[in-house]
This record gives C-alpha cells, structure tokens and sequence, in this order.
C-alpha cells in the first residue's frame, strides 16, 4: 500500500456530523501533522484511518476508508494506531507493554518469538527508554507512558503509525525530540507517519505536509508555508492572526 487516504469523507456521532467531505492521506515516508481547533474531529478522523472506528460513516465506506477491506490480521500489520488517552489496568513492565505490539505477528495467538522480543527491544532503544524497560507501568509519569505506548506502535512494523497527540503530557525539550525522532523514523524507514497536535508552529516546522483541519468543513492540507497564512488560519480559528518568520528555523510562525 503506497498511501493510507480517506476520499471524501462524512462522519459523525449520535446522529451528528463531524466530519464533512474530508479527504485526507499520507504516503510512504512522509511526515505528517493534522491540526485544528478543539471539536473538529480530529480524533475521529484518525480513528477512522486506522480502521479502529466503523461506524457511524456516512457515504461510500469502500471508497472513503479501504483499510476496512483488509483481514484484520493484515489492517493491524499495516496501521499501527495510538488513542489519545489510555488508562492502564494492570501493572505489567514497560517491556511487557510494548512486546504487545507484537501481537499480530504472532497470528493473534499471544506466542512471542525471538522476533518479537528483539523487536521490542529495538523500539525501546529507539524511543530512548531502556531505563524503563522493567519499571512497572504504573509507576511511570504522564510522558514516560506516553513514550511506551509510542514504542508499543513502533513495535507492531507496520506501513503506517497514526498517533492521536503524541506530544501530550511531554515537556518541551521532549516534544522536540519527539517530533524530530518521528520525521526521521518516517524518512528513514519508509513508514508513513500521521499525528494530530494542537500546536500549529511545531506542526509547521517538522511535518512534510500539514492538514487543518476546520469545524464543519473539509480539510485543508499542503506544505507548512502554504497554510501558514495570515488569511487562512485567521478564519479557521476566528482570531486575529499573524504570521511571521522563526528567527533560527526559518519557518513559518503564527502568533496571536
């Protein structure tokens, strides 16, 4: 599969449209952020790529989201998906969490291989956490997990990574060095990454693609310095905004 899209997308809840005519896509190798004012649906929308929500979808569901044909089996060896939130109901190991990623390559029986424990293993040196590997999860703050559950999708091998705010719950010099660690995994692996975040300026300077995402309306996507206008995001969030130029990265920054 060269890109994960959704093509003209209506989706909502309770009877209740969110989603309006979106279309939305990520290729092999690329870097991209989705951005948007709280209540756009974003969340939903990344749901819906990851093949985890189905229903409600309004409008023509082959059309708009194909990861639903795959076998289950192959739709979670190709789209790895982290949820915004997750509350821990037992107390396993850092290692334990994110050899679950391996899940599907065990044929959904639960029998690790020699694989899957190196796999493990290399995702946690990746994310830089192989001082946590044997700490018990809940014991772990609001970042460390965060960075688990990364390595937990970076395990599981698959074409695409779709993660639901990424950076929440980091503190800044980590955030940074997330959102470069990612870029690089996209480009240097081939993976196609996804993420939604709430901050327009670090989307801006480390995505290959930007998508904004407005409420009650399609998405908007293009190269950072082609949605970082004064015009565009002024509308999208019903503010005065301007933009100007980073002082050391050059790129494009939008202040209130």
């Amino acid at each position: 599969m060269h890109e994960l899209k959704v093509q003209s997308l209506n989706a909502g809840w309770n009877k209740t449209q969110i989603l309006f005519d979106v279309t939305l896509s990520v290729g092999k190798g690329e870097f991209v952020c989705l951005t948007g004012q709280n209540g756009s649906g974003k969340s939903t929308l990344l749901s819906i790529m990851a093949g985890i929500q189905t229903e409600p979808v309004w409008g023509n569901k082959a059309k708009s989201v194909p990861i639903l044909a795959l076998p289950l089996k192959q739709r979670a060896k190709t789209v790895s998906y982290m949820q915004q939130k997750e509350f821990p109901a037992w107390n396993f190991t850092v290692r334990d969490i994110v050899l679950t990623g391996r899940f599907p390559h065990t044929g959904f029986t639960g029998v690790y291989t020699s694989n899957d424990f190196c796999a493990a293993d290399k995702a946690i040196e990746t994310l830089g956490i192989k001082n946590l590997a044997d700490r018990n999860i809940l014991e772990l703050s609001g970042g460390e997990l965060q960075k688990a559950r990364i390595a937990r999708c970076l395990a599981q091998e698959t074409e695409f990574m779709i993660l639901d705010e990424p950076t929440a719950g980091l503190d800044f010099t980590c955030q940074e060095e997330l959102m470069e660690l990612l870029k690089r995994i996209a480009q240097e692996t081939d993976k196609g990454i996804l993420i939604s975040i709430h901050d327009i300026n670090t989307a801006a300077r480390f995505s290959h693609r930007m998508a904004l995402l407005p409420k009650q309306k399609p998405c908007i996507t293009g190269k950072p310095d082609q949605l970082m206008t004064e015009s565009l995001l002024s509308a999208v969030y019903g503010a005065d905004i301007k933009i100007c130029t980073h002082p050391i990265y050059k790129t494009p920054m939008a202040v209130f």
